[in-house]
């Protein structure tokens, strides 16, 4: 077909302007991440001390307020020629990522300073990746997808390997670069072939261009399936998970926590608009091979999970089987199913990052302690790490009336709605089977018998404690944020 040659209007300050306002929480980002870079670079390193993070802080707090002013005015035009746009789906998500920001320097500044690496550089990394997955979440066009996406990846390939003094934090940056730049490989060869069939490389105008097209063009279902298997990678869902055990062990474990839950999310938004919103009709294609994925990754995560001696790298299999169960959502697609994604990834930021969290306490200058043991007598050590712990993994497990229960439940009904129910019904099973490791977590935070006394900074204090409040909170009163949810699932712009 002829490839749709773009008229590009007159552009002026006003458009301009208007364009900015769209997308002010991600402009509002960058403006502190320049000034942190500067900050960094100027300020003499005897006075350096927790400068940056402070700029990142107070950035990350102003593009969150940002996102929140727009939420109520928000009015879903597009910016830079249907480039991005700020609509609910996009500022849902700066929200979540700004929150999870705020939370990551929260937990960092002690721990960098235990194991004596560079605070500065640390922070920007983080600011980097999270203007990556704001541009990810705003991105209504398949050019700017692929930006966000090697602007988050870049990112964090160098917070993966910043302990530059552990061979395994220099693996893990390796390997995740290597598999990350094959994953995105996947992507963009998708992506090429989908416009060529399409002639356009914005999403929603692909929608309209495949709605009289021959669906069954095999270079347009090969470029699905390249990209399904690029977002795979991405989203840690098996069969293509094979990085995730090994970069979230070596990684640092203030990194490791922002990854679990922040490219996890960011990957889905990209699912989402991608998917459900440019190739709906496409949708029985995508949506056989993502169930697939699903189905592969519950069983895969939760099977490897029962075996790990290490809470790194069982809450990177459990974050492999929590990918399954918010692939079904996907999958349902419709409000009910994008709400209830949207809902989960916003509960499960606090739940996981807050396990993660808990286990940065245990880092000593030597390097990280993750290992179940390294929990042992935590009740006796520091009682309300321990209590909050408790929260954390009966929330992942999905016990009643936790956060995790309801995120399950509104994805599971949506599903059997869908018409999935060999799918939720697996996914139930795999619930079950999750309590086992969730559980065996806990024995030793309440059984064993060490006394040595757990510190906690007032600033990692805080994180954990917001975590796990909202935690409670989320789960006793989820109607709030469920509505909100229902807000932001629409991705097909205006």
């Amino acid at each position: 077909m002829m490839l749709a040659v773009a008229t590009i209007p007159p552009y002026g300050w006003s458009q301009a302007l208007a364009d900015l306002g769209q997308i002010s929480p991600i402009a509002t980002l960058t403006g502190f991440f320049l000034f942190a870079i500067v900050a960094d670079l100027v300020i003499p390193i005897t006075r350096r001390s927790g400068v940056v993070a402070m700029v990142a802080v107070v950035g990350l707090s102003y593009s969150l307020g940002t996102a929140v002013y727009r939420w109520l005015y928000a009015t879903g035009d597009y910016a830079y020629q249907k480039m991005a746009t700020g609509d609910n789906f996009a500022l849902f998500f700066d929200i979540l990522f700004c929150s999870l920001g705020i939370l990551t320097v929260a937990i960092s500044h002690s721990y960098l300073v235990k194991r004596g690496m560079r605070e500065g550089e640390f922070h920007i990394l983080i600011l980097a990746s999270i203007i990556g997955m704001m541009v990810l979440a705003s991105a209504t066009s398949l050019v700017t997808v692929f930006l966000g996406l090697e602007l988050l990846s870049i990112a964090l390939y160098i917070a993966s390997g910043f302990a530059r003094d552990d061979n395994r934090s220099q693996e893990a940056a390796a390997k995740y670069l290597l598999v990350g730049g094959f994953a995105s490989a996947f992507v963009l060869y998708g992506m090429a072939l989908v416009y060529g069939a399409s002639g356009t490389t914005i999403i929603p105008d692909i929608a309209k261009q495949l709605a009289n097209a021959d669906l069954g063009n095999p270079l347009l279902i090969l470029g699905v399936v390249l990209m399904g298997v690029g977002f795979a990678f991405k989203v840690s869902a098996a069969p293509f998970h094979m990085w995730t055990p090994d970069v979230y062990q070596g990684a640092p474990i203030p990194v490791t926590a922002f990854m679990s839950v922040g490219t996890k999310a960011a990957a889905f938004a990209m699912i989402v608009r991608v998917f459900a919103g440019g190739l709906p009709h496409l949708a029985p294609e995508w949506q056989a091979l993502l169930a697939f994925v699903a189905a592969t990754s519950m069983v895969v995560g939760n099977l490897m999970a029962i075996t790990q001696t290490s809470l790194k790298r069982l809450l990177a299999y459990s974050g492999i089987a929590q990918a399954g169960y918010v692939l079904i959502g996907v999958i349902a697609g419709g409000k009910a199913g994008l709400a209830a994604v949207l809902y989960y990834l916003f509960v499960y930021m606090f739940m996981n990052f807050g396990a993660f969290a808990v286990v940065t306490l245990l880092a000593g200058p030597e390097g990280d302690r993750d290992r179940l043991s390294d929990l042992g007598g935590l009740y006796r050590r520091n009682l309300p790490m321990a209590v909050l712990m408790t929260i954390f993994m009966l929330s992942l497990a999905g016990f009643p009336p936790s956060v995790g229960f309801f995120g399950k439940l509104f994805l599971f009904t949506a599903g059997v709605s869908a018409g999935y129910t060999w799918l939720v019904v697996l996914a139930v099973l795999m619930s079950v089977v999750s309590v086992y490791y969730y559980v065996r977590v806990l024995i030793p935070v309440w059984t064993a018998t060490r006394a040595e006394p757990l510190r906690a900074s007032f600033s990692s204090t805080m994180a954990i404690a917001l975590s796990g409040v909202f935690s409670v909170i989320l789960g006793l009163y989820p109607t709030s944020l469920l509505i909100a949810a229902q807000l932001g699932a629409n991705p097909f712009g205006p």
